[in-house]
Parts: C-alpha cells; structure tokens; sequence
C-alpha cells in the first residue's frame, strides 16, 4: 500500500530554499525568471501589430503561427489550444460569411457573430 508523503517542515523548506540560492549563485539552476505583467504585455503586443502594414502583418501572423503549431504535434500546451482557437475562429468566420452571402445578406449584428462564431469556440 503506498504511504502517504509527509510534508516539509519549515526547516526543511528552508534548507531548500537556502540550497537553490546558492546553486543560483554557482550558476548551476538558472535565475527565477520575473513574473509576466500579461495586461502590459499584451497592450503593447496590441499595439506593435496595429502599426503593422496589413499585408506584411499577415506574412508575419501566418509564419509565427507555424511556428506554434503543426499537423504533427505530440503534446498540445495550452498557448498552442490558444492558438488553434483563433484559427477556428478565423474559419468560422469564413463560414458565416458565405452563409450570410447564400442567404442574400451583406450585414449581421455583433450579438449573430458572436453567438455563431465566437462563443462556441470559446467554450470549448
């Protein structure tokens, strides 16, 4: 029967701690990397791409895409569902718009795009 891991005491924590400092300090474990701020990150990844001439932008979208994700992917991270995701929106789109032309119509609400499109990617 397995038994049951005990958890560190504060000493042992410490120790650790002390131990991954000094195996820092010798270089032998790379330094913590600083958190991420994703809302300042992605305000200026917004607004890089927006300066962007559109043509070169999706030269460039379509190469960084590749560079994600393939048709061969063993193990699928969660920035690459991300990604996927976008593509079938992107796909989605195509196919709303040429139902839309099928049917006669040249406009559509927000609320019909996001109901068609959007959402039932989003919950996936």
């Amino acid at each position: 029967m397995a038994t049951k891991k005990k958890r560190l005491t504060q000493r042992e924590k410490a120790f650790r701690v002390q131990a991954k400092k000094e195996l820092q300090a010798e270089g032998a474990l790379p330094l913590d990397k600083p958190r991420l701020n994703r809302k300042k990150f992605a305000a200026q990844v917004w607004a890089e791409f927006s300066e962007m001439d559109v043509f070169r932008a999706d030269v460039y979208l379509r190469k960084a895409i590749g560079c994600m994700i393939g048709p061969d992917m063993h193990k699928v991270t969660e920035e690459e569902v991300g990604v996927c995701k976008l593509l079938k929106i992107a796909v989605e789109t195509d196919k709303f718009m040429r139902a839309l032309e099928a049917e006669g119509r040249s406009q559509y609400t927000i609320g019909e795009y996001i109901d068609n499109v959007v959402l039932p990617i989003l919950k996936l």
